[in-house]
């Protein structure tokens, strides 16, 4: 374990942060209304969930790799890279439903739900 105090703190948080984003992709997998972005088809949000899963257990696997004073295996760098993609790619459709719905009344003539 041959590393400073900052060095067993970072490993520690990165380890607790990592778990708790796992955890919150799990949620969001069980119930819809939990998901970070639960806007759009239910694909979307799966598809999110999933990204956070990968995400978070990859930067906790990090952290217990940085913990152990080990490098960090080949599958956690491409396995942290799918999970940002997959979660960029759920918030950015996220975005687009809920801009196409609030906007969606302006090409029907009336006004958006939100204008007086």
């Amino acid at each position: 374990m041959g590393g400073s105090v900052m060095d067993v703190v970072h490993g520690a948080l990165l380890a607790m942060g990592g778990s708790l984003v796992a955890v919150i992709g799990g949620q969001s997998w069980r119930r819809k209304s939990s998901a970070p972005v639960s806007d759009g088809p239910l694909w979307v949000v799966r598809v999110g969930a999933l990204g956070w899963v990968l995400m978070g257990c990859a930067v906790a696997s990090l952290g217990e790799f940085s913990l152990a004073g080990r490098e960090e295996d080949w599958p956690l760098g491409p396995a942290r890279d799918v999970g940002l993609v997959l979660m960029l790619f759920s918030m950015a459709v996220g975005i687009a439903v809920r801009l196409h719905r609030r906007y969606a009344g302006w090409r029907d003539g009336r006004d958006s739900p939100g204008r007086v």
